[in-house]
């Protein structure tokens, strides 16, 4: 038999090479893994459409009558007082103080309905507190996750549609694991069948 001749010893600056080859690669194989996954996310999504889940939808607005209620029937209140005041009152007011001051508790009102979205616990099997100042810090913390997520997808899907070498990297991956689906499958039908 003949031997195989060893591999020669490497230097340091073929070892550092080799190195930075094998990151690339991994880096690219990684790149390519996140591309396949947002692209299955996106067939996931055109496939379903998202909803509220009803018990989140009717704990939202549960918490509306007080944040967002309130607010509405004070605001009127106040336009009713100033009406009352200047009609039986012979009170004269500035228009402008009439209206800010209604607008003003208008203004509430619509953060009323942005606090009462956030601070509902969008988990449908966790009620979440009285208050949800712990609900609106996470739901606020899942929104910034989301829009980060969603910009780092945004940039892989334009770099995807431009780099027609990552486009047949992704296919090239996925012919191989259809192959493995195929070996596999076949193994154990021939395996059942033996047995």
């Amino acid at each position: 038999m003949r031997e195989e001749p060893a591999a020669p010893a490497m230097n340091a600056g073929q070892r550092a090479l080799e190195k930075i080859r094998r990151e690339r690669a991994e880096q690219k194989n990684a790149e390519l893994q996140r591309a396949r996954e947002v692209l299955q996310q996106d067939k996931q999504v055109q496939q379903a459409a998202a909803a509220i889940p009803e018990k989140v939808a009717q704990r939202m607005g549960k918490r509306m009558i007080p944040f967002v209620g309130i607010p509405l029937f004070l605001s009127m209140g106040v336009f009713v007082g100033f009406w009352y005041m200047a009609t039986y009152r012979y009170m004269s007011f500035e228009p402008s103080l009439v209206a800010a001051s209604t607008i003003l508790i208008l203004v509430l009102g619509l953060l009323g309905i942005t606090y009462s979205v956030m601070s509902t616990s969008w988990d449908p099997d966790r009620e979440g507190s009285l208050l949800g100042t712990d609900e609106f810090s996470r739901n606020v913390d899942n929104i910034k996750e989301g829009l980060t997520r969603s910009r780092d997808n945004a940039v892989l899907r334009d770099k995807l549609a431009s780099d027609r070498e990552m486009q047949l990297a992704l296919s090239k991956m996925d012919q191989e694991e259809s192959k493995k689906k195929k070996n596999i499958s076949l193994e154990s039908k021939l395996n059942d069948e033996l047995e």
